[in-house]
C-alpha cells in the first residue's frame, strides 16, 4: 500500500536523506547505451546539506511529499519516494495591444526520486498527482518539469503517461570546472559587480520582451545570500555609467 503525504522535517529527515543516497545520483534512466554513455560523460552531484527542502525554500509557496510503502495497515511504512514542487508568477508573453507582460501562476515539479527497490509499483505516478493536486489547490495555471532527452524512465512518465508536452530545449553553456587558463583577448577589462537592483534590472530588459516563464520576484532571487554576485565586464576604454541600465542602456562590447 503506497501512502503519499507532506513531508515532516522531525520524523522524516534521516529517512529521506538515506533513501536519496540509495537513489542514483542525478537523473536516472535511458537505458544500456545511456549508461555507457555515462561513465564517459560528466557526473553531477547534489548536496542538499542537510536540507531536503532546500531547493524549493526559497520560494513563499512551495512543498514536498514522501511516499510510504508498507503492505500490512499496522505495519511501520518505509519512506520510498519524495518529490518538490513551488509556485511563482511569472511572464507568460505580452498583450498584442499594449505590449504589457502577461502574468500567470507557474508551479514547477522537480527533485522526484524513487527508492530502487521499489520502483514499477506506481510510486512515481501517485507522488507526481498529489503533487499536481497541490498546485492546483494552490492556483497554478500551468505545472512544467525539466529532464534531459536521454532520460527514457522520467519521458516516459511525464509525456507518455501523465500527458505532459514538450515546451523547450535549453543549452547550458559552461565552462568546464576543472582548473584551466582563459585566455582573454583583451586584457584591458572592467569587471562591475552590480547591486541586486540594478542587475534585476538588467534581466528585466533584456529577457521580459522574449522570454517565457521569467519570475516576477526576480529581485528577491537575486537579493538572497545563495546568489553570488551578478557581473558584467566590458572594454575599459569604455565610458558606461552602472545606474544607466535603468534606462535600458548597456556598454558597447
Amino acid at each position: 500500500m503506497i501512502r503519499v503525504r507532506e513531508y515532516d522535517k522531525e520524523r522524516d529527515l534521516w529517512e529521506v536523506e538515506e533513501m536519496e543516497r540509495r537513489c542514483e545520483v542525478g537523473q536516472s534512466g535511458g537505458g544500456e547505451a545511456a549508461k555507457k554513455k555515462k561513465k564517459k560523460s560528466m557526473k553531477l552531484f547534489v548536496d542538499l546539506l542537510g536540507d531536503p527542502m532546500s531547493r524549493v525554500r526559497h520560494t513563499p509557496e512551495h512543498v514536498m511529499l514522501v511516499a510510504e510503502y508498507g503492505e500490512k495497515v499496522k505495519e511501520k511504512k518505509e519512506i520510498v519516494g519524495v518529490i518538490r514542487a513551488c509556485i511563482k508568477m511569472m511572464t507568460r508573453g505580452r498583450t498584442p495591444v499594449n505590449e504589457h507582460p502577461i502574468y500567470s501562476k507557474v508551479a514547477y515539479i522537480l527533485g522526484l526520486r524513487v527508492s530502487p527497490s521499489h520502483r514499477r509499483l506506481g510510486v512515481g505516478t501517485k507522488l507526481v498527482e498529489a503533487v499536481e493536486s497541490w498546485c492546483r489547490r494552490n492556483g497554478a495555471e500551468y505545472a512544467y518539469m525539466a529532464t534531459e532527452r536521454s532520460n527514457a524512465a522520467s519521458l516516459n512518465l511525464f509525456v507518455n503517461k501523465l500527458s505532459y508536452v514538450h515546451f523547450r530545449s535549453p543549452a547550458m553553456l559552461v565552462h568546464p570546472v576543472h582548473h584551466h587558463v582563459l585566455p582573454l583577448h583583451n586584457h584591458s577589462l572592467s569587471i562591475l559587480h552590480l547591486p541586486p537592483l540594478l542587475a534585476a534590472n538588467l534581466y528585466h530588459n533584456i529577457f521580459t520582451s522574449n522570454s517565457e516563464f521569467f519570475p516576477t520576484d526576480i529581485l528577491s532571487v537575486l537579493s538572497n545570500p545563495l546568489t553570488l554576485a551578478t557581473l558584467i565586464a566590458f572594454p575599459s576604454n569604455v565610458a558606461w555609467e552602472p545606474c544607466s541600465i535603468l534606462r535600458g542602456t548597456l556598454p558597447k562590447s
